[in-house]
Order: C-alpha cells, then structure tokens, then sequence
C-alpha cells in the first residue's frame, strides 16, 4: 500500500478556504487539469455522492465523493481511469483544520499499483509524482 500526505497552510480561516477546494470543478480546473461534475452530491452539490470527472494531459479520473463534512474534511475514490491503470485506489481525503485565524489543509491518498514483480517500485514512482501534483494543486489555489 502506498500512502501520500501532503500540507499546506492558507492565511485565511476555515469557512473560505474550505469553500474553495470542496469547489472540485473550480478547483480541479486550470493549470492542465480540466474537472467537470457528472453527478450532483445528494444535500450539497460537492458533497456526499458527487462525481467528478478530471482530465488531466494523458489521464482521466472519475471520482467519487463519499464522505463530507463542512468545514472539517471530504473523501473520496477513484472509481475509474482512462486509459486504464493497474491502479487499485482505496481512498483519498483533504481535512481542514483551523490553527489562530489560519487553515491547515492535510491531502491524504492510499492506493497500490497490482503490477506483478515491478509493482512496488512504480507504486514508489508514482507516489512522489502524486505528492508533487497535490502540492502543486494546492499552491495552485486561489483562496
């Protein structure tokens, strides 16, 4: 199992910055990425039972939200790749905590790569490039 954490923290408090990255088309868009929603959460747009579709230059993912909270976190799996992958996903999730006037956001994914034999060291590969892209994502932010 291959697991990525990364962290960033925003000069603003909880409420804007939450509302911000639980936007996923607006925040999943721009800088090569490209997300559009093709189901609606079932009390809030982004939450609960959303999927987003997000295009990135050589890669499709589906995701879906399954569990989110306001202002504190939201989770969510990647139920599909185009092209398909040897990606088994078993969770991603961003929590949200505010520290004096300020947001920390922590991104969380855990996946494994079913390749046999070189598995492992592409799993590696593939989670320092994630971890890159989460952070440039969350650099990418406008809060």
């Amino acid at each position: 199992m291959n697991k990525i954490h990364v962290t960033k923290t925003y000069n603003q408090g909880i409420e804007k910055v939450f509302k911000t990255i639980s936007d996923h088309s607006r925040f999943l868009s721009g800088g090569g990425l490209q997300c559009e929603m093709i189901k609606l959460g079932n009390d809030n747009p982004n939450g609960e039972g959303a999927i987003r579709r997000i295009v990135a230059p050589k890669l499709t993912f589906e995701e879906r939200i399954f569990d989110f909270q306001v202002n504190k976190y939201f989770a969510y799996q990647i139920i599909k790749t185009v092209p398909k992958h040897p990606l088994v996903h078993k969770k991603g999730w961003l929590d949200f905590t505010e520290i004096d006037g300020k947001t920390r956001v922590d991104w969380y994914s855990e996946f494994t790569i079913t390749t046999p034999v070189v598995g492992g060291l592409v799993g590696w590969f593939v989670k320092r490039q994630m971890a890159k892209a989460f952070l440039k994502r969350l650099d990418y932010a406008v809060v």
